[in-house]
């Protein structure tokens, strides 16, 4: 049973720099298979694929690591230790407050370009 709380608290924390990790990875391995597959100049309701996807992906990411953030800051989340243990509980809930704020602007950071840069430039 400790194992299974420790995991769960271990993932929620680390969760911002998961999403991230996530969202930076699909970002460029789309953009990248676009410029290979030729499809990058390719337009939906008016946008370039590219920027389109990249922006709906942003979009969804932030909206993940914000939920983690809320959920830190509301004080929910995974089961915590024990009542006597509240150091551990502030420094688990800081931390992981601490890494979605960082995430947020990390995920920002990966998908403003995609809307200034055109793609395989």
């Amino acid at each position: 049973m400790g194992d299974t709380n420790f995991i769960r608290r271990s993932l929620f924390m680390s969760g911002g720099f998961l999403i991230w990790g996530a969202h930076f990875g699909v970002v460029y391995i789309f953009n990248a298979l676009a410029c290979a597959r030729l499809f990058a100049g390719q337009t939906y309701f008016g946008f370039g694929v590219v920027p389109l996807t990249v922006s709906i992906l942003t979009i969804l990411a932030l909206a993940a690591v914000l939920a983690v953030l809320l959920l830190a800051l509301w004080r929910r989340g995974p089961a915590r230790t024990s009542r006597d243990d509240k150091p551990v509980n502030d420094f688990m809930r800081y931390t992981t407050i601490t890494i979605a704020g960082l995430s947020l602007v990390a995920i920002a950071w990966n998908g403003i370009p995609a809307l200034i840069v055109p793609p395989c430039a």
